[in-house]
């Protein structure tokens, strides 16, 4: 029976300290006359027919309208002038075996700061498109009529390269190579 006199007597206290109402809160004639004479809020006249317009009938000749407005989906933008940052330059290689000092063999790829090499193709750096931390995307031009955006990401303390979001390198320490 204590324990419950005890939690009564804590409950009481509780309900005392809180205080009764303050001024503002208590609600007196002239508050409510304010509040009856505020502003009335205007009618909203509502739509009969609440669904939007129909769209406008198509095109008698909609090829009319892309004549002159081809996109080639192989376009690469321009870019600005730039170079390959210092942190991608280097070997690079998919496999132990791509790192053979000398030569660009396999799957490696060199990348200068003005180039990218690989087996039998070599491609200029033709403009910066993304240079970021850890990341560059640039406008590759080669031989044939070759273009392309090449996207690189670093990762695992600068030593593997990611090309393009898929192929992963690691970078060939040691290896110094003549492209």
């Amino acid at each position: 029976m204590k324990p419950i006199v005890v939690a009564a007597s804590l409950l009481l206290l509780t309900l005392a300290a809180c205080g009764g109402p303050s001024d503002e809160d208590v609600l007196t004639a002239d508050k409510i006359r304010a509040s009856e004479s505020a502003p009335e809020l205007p009618e909203i006249q509502l739509s009969e027919n609440p669904e939007p317009p129909a769209a406008p009938p198509p095109v008698e000749n909609e090829l009319a309208n892309e004549v002159g407005n081809e996109v080639d989906g192989n376009a690469v933008e321009a870019g600005v002038p730039g170079n390959v940052p210092p942190a991608f330059q280097g070997l690079w290689g998919v496999a132990a075996s791509d790192c053979q000092p000398g030569t660009v063999t396999g799957n490696a790829i060199l990348l200068t700061d003005d180039q990218m090499i690989s087996t039998g193709a070599v491609a200029s750096l033709g403009g910066v498109l993304a240079d970021s931390p850890g990341r560059f995307d640039g406008r590759f031009v080669g031989d044939g009529g070759y273009e392309a955006r090449e996207s690189f990401t670093l990762g695992g303390g600068g030593n593997r390269l990611t090309r393009n979001g898929s192929t992963v390198y690691q970078r060939c320490l040691g290896a110094r190579t003549s492209g």
